[in-house]
């Protein structure tokens, strides 16, 4: 709980020097917070996240993706591609761990309705990439945006978020649907 609590200190201070994007998202059950920067200069990008199912625990995340253009047309396809590193404690489960999963995400955006986008992500670290009692990790996303405001989009959404381990049932952190709003600063 101390870790929980240290990185989100961490991420409160980060917040003011790389204010660049926030996203919030719910549902009946679970929240997810997350600040992201881009540094355009070499076109990375820099998250952390907290996800909280009032149940079923929580899961703590820093990213590092290498984002660009995935296509030229007329309709804008920005990807990402990298990884993370996760903490997760399973409350109902007493089982936490770390993970390491690869993965990604894509958002198009079509020209003829440059205010709606469509975006899906997915990371995965199978036990390779898992550390202490988790065996591993999965996390898939897929939202429809409309951006609002120039600087703030709201959105709908489905999240699956899931950590096996060794000797415990797996615990899902989120399923389901989601509402939620990006604000760019």
């Amino acid at each position: 709980m101390k870790l929980i609590v240290s990185l989100l200190g961490i991420s409160v201070l980060c917040v003011q020097v790389l204010a660049d994007e926030l996203d919030l998202s719910l549902n009946a059950n679970a929240l997810r917070v997350q600040y992201a920067h881009d540094f355009e200069s070499n076109q990375l990008s820099l998250d952390g996240g907290w996800l909280y199912h009032e149940d079923n625990g929580s899961a703590v995340h820093v990213g590092l993706h290498l984002i660009d253009l995935a296509a030229s047309g007329r309709d804008k396809v920005e990807a990402g591609i990298g990884g993370r590193v996760v903490y997760t404690n399973g409350d109902s489960s007493r089982q936490n761990g770390f993970a390491v999963p690869l993965g990604g995400f894509v958002r198009i955006t079509p020209r003829a309705m440059n205010r709606l986008s469509v975006s899906g992500s997915a990371y995965y670290a199978p036990s390779i990439l898992s550390i202490g009692d988790m065996e591993k990790y999965q996390e898939f996303s897929i939202r429809v945006s409309y951006n609002v405001l120039r600087q703030a989009d709201a959105y709908i959404g489905a999240r699956y978020v899931r950590g096996d381990y060794d000797d415990a049932p797996d615990v899902r952190y989120d399923t389901g649907m989601h509402i939620g709003m990006t604000l760019r600063f």
